[in-house]
């Protein structure tokens, strides 16, 4: 059990950093500031090939893309980093308030930053429209988030947009890829 913990705080070590450098890339880009990548798509992501951990499992087994891998890892940020999120927090000093193209809910009893929807969509497609609308596909009832209750985006209020619903990571798959059990289904998922 504890090399099982040790090789999962190790791979999500490194590509919580990689998504933290993916969202710093993402501010420097959207804010026009110097940084030296054009897209966030050049940043390159951690070679999971020998990577025994079961994230790196999840990963290999189904092929994911790097616009998956960032969704993933923002619906895992809250439960294990939720301070590399606080970036969202800033304020639109022109309209005092939260920046909209960030998405997210503050939660009051945690304090912090849920992303959203709308926040995988700046990080991946920023003003974009054909990236942003490639990225409902990741969220349709047919992709296996949602066939392996990997992680869904909630649904929303009935007036409010389909992408201000906040990422959620499944019970079961918080625990699988953090300690490799589940009392639930994950634990199961590649027998």
């Amino acid at each position: 059990m504890k090399g099982i913990i040790k090789k999962n705080a190790h791979a999500l070590t490194r590509e919580l950093d990689w998504l933290s450098e993916v969202i710093d890339t993402s501010m420097k880009l959207y804010f026009k500031q110097e940084t030296p990548y054009q897209s966030i798509y050049d940043i390159p992501p951690p070679d999971i090939a020998k990577d025994e951990s079961f994230y790196a499992e999840v990963l290999k087994r189904d092929q994911t893309s790097i616009a998956e891998r960032i969704v993933l890892l923002l619906s895992l940020a809250p439960h294990v980093r939720p301070q590399m999120l606080d970036v969202f927090l800033i304020r639109n000093k022109n309209l005092d308030k939260n920046f909209t193209e960030f998405g997210g809910v503050c939660d009051t009893k945690c304090n912090c930053f849920i992303p959203t929807g709308e926040t995988a969509a700046f990080i991946l497609a920023m003003n974009n429209l054909e990236s942003r609308f490639d990225l409902f596909n990741l969220f349709c009832e047919d992709h296996y988030f949602k066939k392996r209750n990997i992680l869904q985006i909630v649904k929303p209020k009935s007036f409010e947009p389909y992408l201000s619903g906040a990422l959620i990571l499944s019970l079961e798959y918080l625990s699988y890829l953090s300690v490799g059990l589940s009392k639930f289904t994950a634990v199961h998922a590649y027998d």
